[in-house]
């Protein structure tokens, strides 16, 4: 007969214990390990579902230990494996012919799917009352296949029997009906607690679509055992950039945008918890330094490239790639069609639309992306298309050029924000109509992102029938905007909206930029308005504050790359 050990727990020492609702199931095949057929499976709906369900013996909750009931360390032990069980029973006299039955899941950590399942069915006799704080039961069971990644465990549908008398005895074989109905409990499946936490962490680079001195940066947690998979976890980040200063972020995978090629950061991450007891789970902090790289170029995966157009009437473009030696993994994708996809360096019988070549170098783990435009003889014959981002005045200008123009109405301006698959019109400039001349035209974009990204532009030309034809997309990349405070103050405040005043304070972070300003109050935002000096800005400002209700309200001003909230009180006149 195996060893089943008891152990109490003063109640001071007891914090907490969690109960997880039973988790659907995801049928995966698995063998099942254990079973005695000889041993009856008493939660089972034809033998006894423990009708008449006794309240005076309860399972708390369970974790991995050594055989005194310790908590184990199950990566670095190789057995022997046990499981212990924490209880409370009301006062009285001990229970007999105790048993427990219950399955041991394996899950994954983040989806909850059933990787294996242990079917447990353990005789422990008579076990002592425990009143005044849980008591510990330790069962021996088998390895189970520990892997210590993304997986935890599970007493699942745990179900308990046992006698008041000692008279007979249940160990080796008892019929569904030999425990008493009334003489039972079942639990709710509880996660079953590992007393060490190991995790993993790595960082992915966004794909590049042209060759830039910047990259966004994001730190990615890879895998996470251990602890109480139902209890909450403390991650904390240590992120240092060469010559800066150790900042820390409590998000699970934060992100870095517009971090510099060549910058050395070091990251440092620590996830915590605490055990049924309220002591730390022992864990070790990891750190890693990386050096950002330089962005993939065209150049460093493309040999040559061959487009031919489509005709008007018929899907016959041709889009062929050559690329230079290396471990490149490719696929195409169509920003017009998203069925369409191919792994094939020559994509053909391709209709009009844009079509997207993703490349990841799996040597330096960097991807990159390409934009091939299939395009049908134009009404419109452009010269080029550019996208410059103007600094000093943070907007982005772009401007376009016609060899001749074929009854064309207007342009209609298109704007994404980093995603090739999601553009928005943002304005629309009047066409020559009809023209064998070069023509030039200008837009400029004010409306910038405040958080710097890689803005992508293409122009729909629009025929006086409506037909339509794209541009090819141009991308520019705007940096973000930093947030100052102290550069403006406003007066009087609080205020009535008469009179209402922004006075510059420190003239070293002002160089005569052109001014964005507007109005956030909980009940509206009024629109951006640009101007060209402090001056006219406080005209058009009172005359705004005026109409805004009383309470707090948030001036906002934009200039060059930087943005100042300032908080002011309206009262009433």
């Amino acid at each position: 007969m195996r060893s089943i050990n008891f152990f109490y727990i003063d109640s001071r020492s007891y914090l907490a214990y969690r109960l997880l609702g039973i988790a659907l199931l995801c049928f995966l095949s698995f063998e099942v390990l254990g079973q005695d057929e000889d041993q009856p499976d008493l939660r089972e709906e034809s033998c006894r579902n423990c009708t008449g369900q006794a309240n005076n013996f309860n399972i708390l909750n369970a974790y991995f230990s050594d055989e005194s009931g310790e908590s184990k360390d199950i990566c670095e032990d190789n057995g022997p494996y046990f499981i212990s069980l924490l209880y409370l029973s009301q006062p009285g006299s001990n229970v007999h012919n105790f048993r427990i039955i219950a399955d041991i899941q394996k899950k994954v950590q983040n989806t909850e799917d059933l990787l294996d399942s242990f079917y447990m069915n353990e005789f422990v006799g008579t076990v002592q009352a425990c009143p005044n704080g849980p008591c510990i039961i330790t069962i021996p069971i088998p390895d189970l296949g520990f892997e210590c990644g993304n997986e935890y465990y599970e007493l699942s549908n745990p179900m308990s029997f046992w006698t008041n008398r000692a008279n007979i005895n249940l160990q080796n074989s008892y019929k569904c009906n030999d425990y008493p109905t009334a003489q039972c409990s079942t639990s709710e499946s509880i996660p079953i607690e590992v007393g060490f936490l190991e995790y993993d962490f790595d960082v992915s680079f966004e794909c590049f679509q042209e060759n830039l001195d910047h990259t966004n940066v994001d730190f990615l947690i890879t895998s996470l055992f251990g602890g109480n998979p139902t209890a909450e976890y403390n991650v904390v980040w240590d992120i240092e950039f060469e010559g800066e200063t150790i900042i820390q972020y409590e998000e699970i995978n934060p992100s870095f945008e517009n971090v510099e090629s060549g910058t050395l950061v070091t990251a440092t991450l620590t996830i915590s918890q605490n055990d049924i007891n309220g002591d730390p789970i022992p864990s070790t902090s990891i750190s890693k330094t990386i050096i950002i790289p330089v962005a993939l170029g065209e150049e460093d995966i493309i040999e040559s490239s061959t487009v031919i157009n489509s005709d008007e009437e018929e899907n016959n473009g041709i889009i062929e790639v050559e690329f230079k030696e290396g471990n490149f993994v490719y696929y195409w994708t169509s920003v017009d069609d998203p069925d369409f996809y191919s792994e094939d360096s020559r994509i053909e019988d391709l209709p009009i639309g844009t079509y997207v070549l993703t490349t990841f170098d799996a040597e330096t783990r960097l991807c990159r992306t390409d934009v091939f435009e299939i395009v049908r003889i134009l009404p419109v014959e452009f010269k080029y298309v550019h996208a410059e981002h103007d600094p000093q005045h943070n907007n982005v200008i772009l401007s376009w050029a016609t060899a001749k123009e074929w009854e064309n109405s207007h342009f209609e301006i298109e704007r994404s924000i980093s995603e090739i698959s999601d553009f928005e019109k943002i304005a629309e400039v009047e066409g020559m109509g009809w023209t064998d001349q070069i023509t030039e035209y200008e837009y400029v974009d004010e409306q910038l992102p405040l958080g710097g990204k890689n803005l992508l532009y293409r122009l729909k030309q629009v025929d006086f029938n409506g037909n339509f034809e794209y541009s090819e997309v141009v991308s520019v990349r705007v940096p973000g905007v930093e947030f100052t405070q102290g550069v403006w103050r406003a007066y009087p405040n609080p205020t009535n909206g008469s009179k209402l005043r922004i006075g510059l304070m420190d003239r070293s972070q002002y160089e005569d930029e052109r001014l964005s300003f507007r109005i956030i109050h909980p009940m509206y935002v009024t629109p951006s308005k640009t101007v060209d000096s402090e001056t006219e800005m406080n005209v058009l400002l009172e005359h705004l504050a005026l109409k805004v209700p009383k309470g707090v309200f948030v001036v906002e001003i934009q200039w060059g790359q930087k943005v100042e909230h300032i908080k002011i009180l309206k009262q009433l006149q």
